[in-house]
């Protein structure tokens, strides 16, 4: 008995890792390909996957040396500008679920790797539930001339115990 309760909780210890929150850069608004041509690009898509209830995230972007970033287009409201210290603080306006189409990035891009990595308010890439309760999202990576996996996470970054504490000061 003992097994199998600890096989069953293995198991949806698995899934629930599996379908956590990720928030990646993709060729288009389908999710599917996360390769890139270098030079002019409308069409990179950032996209919040496998949300199971979401009002709002924030994050920052990491471009390719060579990069000339323009703007991103969202339908949702974008907390940066002038009120917020980060370009990538969205509300979604109301609570959301699934595969939630954030914007669309308008740069010319320069060969390497793009990523959504946390902002500085933040050590992980934050997301709000429905509850408006903060949980950690995975960061995804576009590709541009190269090749790589599109839903990998990126690696995660060693840190001291007084910086995360410095955090919550």
């Amino acid at each position: 008995m003992k097994r199998m309760l600890w096989l069953l909780f293995s198991l949806l210890l698995i899934s629930s890792v599996a379908l956590a929150d990720h928030i990646g850069i993709y060729s288009d608004a389908t999710g599917t390909s996360c390769s890139l041509t270098p030079g002019f690009n409308t069409t990179a898509t950032v996209i919040h996957k496998f949300a199971s209830g979401a009002v709002g995230s924030d994050f920052n972007l990491a471009f390719p040396p060579g990069t000339s970033f323009f703007s991103f287009n969202s339908p949702y409201y974008i907390c940066g500008v002038a009120g917020c210290p980060e370009p990538f603080s969205l509300g979604y306006g109301k609570c959301r679920a699934g595969n939630i189409v954030l914007g669309t990035i308008n740069a010319i891009y320069g060969t390497g790797t793009a990523q959504v990595v946390h902002s500085s308010l933040f050590a992980n890439i934050q997301y709000t539930d429905c509850s408006f309760a903060f949980h950690s999202a995975t960061g995804g990576s576009a590709y541009v001339g190269t090749t790589g996996n599109c839903d990998e996470p990126l690696p995660v970054e060693p840190s001291t115990w007084g910086s995360v504490k410095s955090l919550y000061r």
